[in-house]
């Protein structure tokens, strides 16, 4: 959900781009990620370690465990959106939501 207290911005990289390689492989290796809440997930850990932060509870390897034995669900199509549809884990969502914190 928008909210007038956020910043929204858009990017985007060629096709072939070794980082939308990586961001892509980052995306499965958390459990379903979509490319802008892994782009946000990495701004926001390099911010932490960055000012001395742990940001190490919320490892790749623990997400994708819990992913397997987690249901998900599968998020809608946005318009327009050249990216192929994924289906976010529960355990992708809260290591994300924790970031907040």
């Amino acid at each position: 959900m928008r909210t007038d207290e956020d910043i929204y911005w858009s990017t985007s990289l060629p096709k072939d781009h070794e980082a939308l390689q990586a961001l892509d492989a980052f995306c499965k290796e958390w459990g379903g990620l979509t490319r802008s809440e892994a782009t946000r997930r990495i701004l926001i850990e390099w911010e932490k370690i960055r000012i001395g932060k742990d940001v190490s509870a919320w490892g790749p390897n623990a997400s994708a465990r819990l992913a397997a034995s987690v249901p998900s669900e599968r998020a809608p199509r946005m318009p327009g959106s050249a990216q192929k549809p994924h289906i976010p884990s529960q355990a992708a969502k809260a290591a994300s939501q924790v970031l907040d914190d």
